[in-house]
């Protein structure tokens, strides 16, 4: 477990701005990928999924379950391939909720969601 304070905090900011001064955008039209609906247990990581116009490489998944009979829920983690990049800074700038915002880009579903994962041509 990572404690946070300012130190953490000051040094994920850093990462961001940083990961952010350095990324070009690869704009991304219909013609360039295909989507399949799957469920968030055939996520794996290196997948490419579709979000709110922007493509994510997964670099990380979570599964929290609890002791109620309810489904898991999923979230994956990861950085950006392509699509709308001003999107994709906006929900990682001013959108995240948490006191420390990263530049890895997240997404949550319980087991019965269905996500696009993407397929580059």
């Amino acid at each position: 477990m990572t404690i946070v304070n300012q130190e953490t905090i000051a040094a994920t900011n850093a990462a961001r701005v940083a990961y952010f001064d350095g990324l070009q955008e690869n704009p991304l039209t219909y013609d360039d990928y295909t989507t399949e609906s799957i469920m968030p247990a055939a996520i794996k990581i290196g997948d490419h999924l579709l979000q709110h116009g922007c493509v994510y490489e997964v670099t990380e998944i979570k599964v929290f379950v609890r002791d109620e009979p309810l489904y898991p829920v999923y979230v994956t983690i990861g950085t950006y391939v392509g699509g709308d990049l001003g999107i994709y800074k906006w929900f990682l700038q001013d959108a995240q909720n948490g006191c420390a915002r990263s530049h890895f880009t997240s997404q949550q579903g319980n087991a019965r969601a269905c996500w696009l994962k993407v397929t580059l041509k």
